[in-house]
């Protein structure tokens, strides 16, 4: 070794460098659980808002009688009624809630046609929305039962996985929507690596009927 000006053995190149090398693997071995972490809590964010959004829901329709028409011009208020569009972002300002999810991208919203108007009698759905896994078995029941409301966010990747863009066309926008015409279809499911990271709750009607009976608005 080389000897330090004063007189001390200093290190070699090759020892730097595997002082470099060990410096960069214990970094790394720190950054993946911290990105990781990172993650988990804006699912668990997305997840909070989700659950708010639900009780603000409800809470809409026992003042209005009736469930809010989604947000189609990005302004935050519901377009309707009559609904302009039976899908499109949460009317974030009408609901007193956030706009976004864990990515900062806007939140989705689908409604019941029949709900959006007023609380029908008998409380028939008639949009038919259905909820799958991913192995396509139902997690919901068709009309006149089925979800009166979804609400999803289309998680890390911004892109509508599986049948979550509502629509028949490609999966290719990253700003959670896509431009074809809405079906009824939709995925809840848990995170399958590079194929569904989608966050999605649904409104059953039973839920529904039941804070509305409680506070006295249904039938």
């Amino acid at each position: 070794n080389r000897l330090s000006a004063q007189g001390q053995p200093g290190f070699t190149l090759i020892e730097m460098a595997i002082v470099m090398l060990i410096m960069g693997l214990l970094l790394g071995s720190l950054l993946i659980p911290l990105s990781a972490q990172v993650e988990n809590e804006r699912r668990r964010t997305t997840q909070k808002s989700l659950a708010t959004i639900q009780d603000a829901l409800l809470g809409f329709a026992i003042a209005h009688k009736r469930l809010p028409c989604p947000d189609t011009d990005g302004d935050g208020r519901e377009n309707g009624p009559p609904c302009s569009n039976s899908e499109g972002e949460i009317p974030w300002a009408n609901l007193g809630v956030s706009r976004w999810d864990g990515w900062n991208r806007p939140l989705r919203y689908r409604v019941d046609n029949n709900f959006s108007a007023t609380i029908p009698n008998p409380a028939d759905t008639t949009s038919g929305l259905s909820v799958l896994d991913w192995a396509n078995s139902a997690l919901t029941v068709a009309n006149p039962d089925a979800p009166v409301a979804i609400v999803f966010s289309c998680g890390p990747d911004g892109i509508p996985n599986g049948e979550n863009d509502a629509d028949g066309s490609a999966n290719v926008s990253s700003n959670c929507t896509n431009p074809g015409a809405p079906n009824a279809v939709y995925l809840q499911n848990t995170p399958i690596a590079n194929s569904f990271d989608d966050i999605l709750i649904f409104l059953s009607k039973n839920t529904l009927l039941s804070k509305l009976v409680s506070a006295g608005q249904w039938p």
